[in-house]
């Protein structure tokens, strides 16, 4: 800030604040996110082996494990990502508790935002 805006302003120094997302924008995921809870209830299973179950919804995120098809898996809720929906899930077989990629879901995950 320039000497003649902070004289405009008192002297009062004006903390930068970032303007809010456009509607529609992709909101980056946080890691971990725990911000979730057990709003479905469902169960369902990966479409494949091998399905990574990550501490956030975004492939940024630390794979804590991995989902196999013949594991059951509690849909809790899900959260948008770059364009993607994330369910939260409890993989019931390892106990490993986490996000995966709707698409990756054998029905598409969650019916509820967390």
């Amino acid at each position: 800030m320039g000497l003649a805006a902070a004289a405009l302003l008192g002297g009062a120094s004006v903390p930068a604040v970032a303007a809010p997302a456009a509607s529609g924008a992709s909101v980056l995921a946080t890691c971990p996110d725990n911000n979730w809870y057990i709003a479905d209830g469902r169960t369902g299973s990966s479409t494949t082996n091998g399905v990574n179950i990550r501490s956030g919804p975004s492939t940024g995120c630390t794979a804590l494990g991995q989902a196999q098809a013949s594991h059951n898996l509690r849909y809790d809720c899900y959260k948008y990502d770059s364009g993607y929906t994330w369910t939260h899930v409890l993989d019931r077989t390892t106990g490993i508790s986490g996000w995966i990629r709707d698409d990756l879901l054998t029905d598409g995950g969650a019916y509820y935002l967390c």
